[in-house]
């Protein structure tokens, strides 16, 4: 289209110029052929003869003379007589005068007319090639940067090389932008989209849910066992589990008809990588809640499917947490905190499974919180205290450890469970430092009672499987006992079943050195945790504690009866001392003794003692008993609960 407005433009142009210079000629030509003793001029007879042209032509024309024209040519009228003849001039001789420089400034006029664009038209031509020579260096250099190599074209005119650059070049520069784009939103590892591009996303959706009235929903996934599988064939390893992770999970969206693809990074939207082993799906438009059951289970179902890496076959699984908008929340983070807090119930359900987010877990989730910050004051005003529960041998109920138990009395809710609070110190591993203050303490509590007589006696100390993995454990312990003068022989150390699954090495060979340094090591809770009782005859072990599922439900159902039986000869084979934990009834306490369990431990023997009364009521009562055997005896109450 500019093509064609420049031809008639320039068509036009000279069309105008032709006409003025024509017309100007012809009128100076005339008057200056009239003014002189002309050769030219003729003298016309008979004009009736000549065929006239049309007035209203000339006019248009803007002749200054009428035209007339005969066989012999045309003809300029000067002047006409009476007799109808004329004077007149040969137009054809007008223009031999002018163009004979007759009229010098006309021709000078008509060749600056026509030269000076022409002049124009060249210089802008030279300038035109010099800046597209100077434009094609310029690009020349950025094909070099960005290293393209121009394919070979048939015109290798300036503007066609020009042309080529800048396709190549815009090429180049998309093709860079979209990898910028995608390097800062892209989980590296995975290739899938990253938490930042994840809430930016659900922010659009979410914002396009509340025009159009949708619901949608969120997965939060985490992966059950990871770690073990980090821990135990290290992070190379682990970073392969996570790669074939996200493979799963995208197959999982685009099998549901979930996958919405970023129009530049081409980057799956609806799946992404949170941070370690934690994944999200989002489901834009929820028709049925079935839908988002299928998805969930589809995603549990491809988790637990085994990996293959190399020569070794690992099995994991996967807890998901489920938040829904808008019954659950109404922005990104608030519904990805939501759905993590479904997660952590999937998890405390029995993991491999889901759960979706409900008013009810928000009310624990806040209650975590307010203790979370509620324990980090009581570490600084140091309102916790120990409790001491005795264990004592079936046969004549002497005293072998005190096991110590860490109590809380918060100075509003009053006493607040152990089994509320130290679940959060574990997960905050605020434990660490409450456990230094435990272990002080009933290192410290021991050696009073050791030099007043009681050196027969060990204190129970619990660790827990974050202590395990943070601390030192030999170190930690001998520099303790070395502070308060106790020696190695006056402690127990107690871990439950479940920590022993996912001690590594050091800690194993932690634990050997301290049984060589004379503490012994105690399985807590057995039966709860292991798969194989082979285990046990690799573990640096001295003591196993029954769970108190087993005491309970011994005298009803005869298959733990069994199991309590084989517990008592596994133990006299691998020479363990046994101790049944939860006795309250003297039913229990005679079946204990029966089976040939070592020792009890529970209500009905007493209950958890501030170290005052353990004091009043134990030891000054059995002074004697105490001189002699370095012990003391607790007998069984009369009845359950007194």
């Amino acid at each position: 289209m500019m093509r064609i407005s420049k031809a008639l433009l320039s068509f036009l142009s000279a069309v105008a110029v032709t006409y003025f210079f024509t017309v100007l000629a012809f009128n100076n030509g005339v008057d200056a052929l009239q003014n002189k003793e002309s050769k030219f001029k003729v003298t016309l007879e008979n004009v009736d003869l000549f065929e006239q042209i049309n007035p209203k032509f000339i006019s248009l024309l803007a002749l200054e003379y009428p035209v007339i024209k005969n066989e012999q040519g045309f003809f300029a009228i000067l002047e006409n007589h009476l007799d109808g003849s004329a004077i007149g001039v040969k137009i054809t001789d007008v223009y031999k005068e002018v163009l004979m420089f007759s009229n010098l400034p006309l021709l000078l006029l008509i060749i600056l007319a026509f030269g000076t664009p022409c002049y124009i038209n060249r210089q802008t031509a030279r300038k035109l090639k010099s800046s597209l020579k100077q434009v094609n260096l310029e690009a020349d250099k950025l094909l070099d940067i960005y290293k393209i190599e121009l394919a070979p074209i048939s015109q290798q005119d300036p503007v066609a090389r020009l042309n080529q650059s800048l396709v190549e070049l815009n090429k180049s520069v998309l093709a860079h932008l979209q990898q910028n784009q995608i390097s800062i939103f892209q989980d590296k590892l995975t290739g899938l989209a990253d938490r930042h591009a994840y809430l930016e996303h659900l922010q659009t959706q979410l914002d396009n849910a509340e025009q159009f009235s949708r619901r949608q929903a969120l997965l939060f996934i985490d992966l059950d066992g990871f770690k073990q599988v980090n821990d135990s064939f290290g992070h190379s390893f682990g970073d392969e589990i996570l790669i074939q992770v996200a493979q799963r999970l995208t197959t999982v969206v685009r099998t549901n008809q979930l996958s919405k693809l970023n129009p530049v990074t081409q980057l799956e939207q609806n799946l992404a990588r949170l941070g370690g082993d934690e994944f999200s799906i989002f489901i834009e438009n929820i028709c049925e809640d079935e839908q988002i059951i299928e998805v969930a289970a589809n995603v549990l179902q491809e988790i637990e499917r085994d990996f293959v890496l190399g020569n070794k076959t690992i099995k994991i699984g996967a807890s998901i947490g489920i938040a829904v908008y808008p019954d659950s929340a109404a922005t990104p983070n608030a519904l990805l905190q939501m759905a993590d807090v479904a997660m952590y119930r999937a998890k405390t359900d029995g993991r491999g499974i889901f759960r979706v987010y409900t008013p009810e877990m928000g009310s624990k989730m806040r209650r975590y919180h307010y203790l979370l910050e509620e324990l980090r004051l009581a570490m600084i005003s140091q309102n916790f205290h120990l409790s001491f529960q005795p264990i004592v041998q079936v046969d004549d109920c002497t005293i072998e450890y005190f096991e110590c138990l860490v109590r809380w009395h918060h100075p509003i809710e009053g006493a607040i469970s152990p089994a509320e609070f130290i679940p959060i110190a574990e997960e905050s591993n605020l434990i660490l430092e409450l456990g230094n203050w435990i272990l002080l303490e009933a290192c410290r509590q021991m050696s009073a009672w050791h030099n007043a007589g009681m050196n027969n006696v060990r204190m129970s100390i619990n660790i827990s499987g974050v202590q395990l993995k943070h601390i030192p454990l030999h170190e930690w312990i001998m520099t303790t006992l070395s502070k308060v003068g106790l020696p190695p022989s006056a402690i127990l150390l107690e871990i439950t079943e479940s920590c022993f699954i996912d001690a590594s090495q050091q800690v194993i060979d932690n634990l050997q050195k301290l049984r060589d340094e004379g503490v012994l090591i105690a399985i807590d809770d057995f039966g709860t945790g292991f798969s194989s009782l082979s285990t046990l005859a690799n573990l640096p072990v001295d003591v196993i504690k029954i769970d108190k599922l087993f005491i309970e439900q011994a005298n009803i159902n005869p298959k733990y009866l069994k199991i309590l039986n084989s517990i008592s000869d596994l133990g006299k084979n691998l020479n363990l001392k046994i101790v049944a934990e939860g006795v309250e009834l003297a039913a229990q306490f005679q079946l204990i003794k029966k089976l040939g369990i070592h020792c009890v431990q529970g209500y009905l023997i007493s209950r958890p003692e501030t170290s005052h009364h353990v004091g009043a009521n134990v030891i000054r009562n059995n002074l004697n008993h105490i001189a002699l055997t370095g012990t003391t005896v607790c007998l069984p109450k009369s009845h359950s609960g007194s």
